[in-house]
């Protein structure tokens, strides 16, 4: 005699699904699902990479070019092929400086010069390096040496700093024009030529 089923088991044919048909997948969908992820989670980028090396060296290029156009206002510069006989700029032409700067040019070794600043003509006993009656370096000065003027020894440095005192106590605000007259002391004075060119104070 056969037992009937229990109430907990499962008859014949109760509770069997029949297999699902598998569902086909749209190449389409995955793709773009595949793009999706790779949107939401990139792929890590190397920490060096080549993008990356040009950019940081094009900055530095940039940054190099800056800091050499900002030091250029204030420096001295060299001489120009128009005036040989000026070995330096102090400031270059067209830099700033501040209203106390010194100014004014280095000629070559045998030249001698004044300078006119705005209009106003340096004397040369206030210009640099001029030694003063009284003072124990002109004391120790050779009468030939006195003979020479105030600058006897430093003839080719033709500079002036403003200050107290001095013919110029402090420069214009904005453009400054200045005027070199220099010639070569063998040639004298009279063979003097003229320079003017321009520095802006700040």
């Amino acid at each position: 005699m056969v037992d009937p089923p229990s109430p907990d088991e499962p008859g014949p044919g109760v509770g069997l699904e029949p297999d699902d048909p598998p569902v086909p997948v749209d190449p389409t969908a995955a793709d773009e699902e595949h793009r999706a992820r790779e949107i939401r989670d990139p792929l890590p980028q190397p920490l060096v990479s080549v993008r990356r090396l040009v950019i940081a060296a094009l900055l530095l290029v940039a940054v190099g070019c800056l800091v050499v156009a900002g030091r250029s206002g204030g420096d001295t510069d060299r001489r120009t092929d128009a005036q040989p006989a000026i070995a330096s700029f102090t400031p270059a032409p067209g830099g700033r400086v501040i209203r106390q700067s010194t100014v004014g040019v280095i000629l070559e070794q045998g030249y001698d010069g004044r300078l006119t600043i705005n209009g106003t003509a340096i004397p040369e006993a206030q210009m640099e390096g001029a030694v003063v009656p009284g003072t124990d370096a002109y004391e120790r000065l050779t009468e030939d040496q006195r003979r020479l003027g105030p600058r006897p020894n430093n003839r080719e440095r033709v500079l002036f700093r403003p200050g107290p005192g001095q013919a110029i106590t402090e420069l214009d605000t904005g453009e400054v024009q200045i005027t070199v007259r220099y010639w070569r002391v063998a040639d004298g004075e009279q063979t003097a030529r003229t320079f003017s060119y321009s520095i802006y104070t700040v």
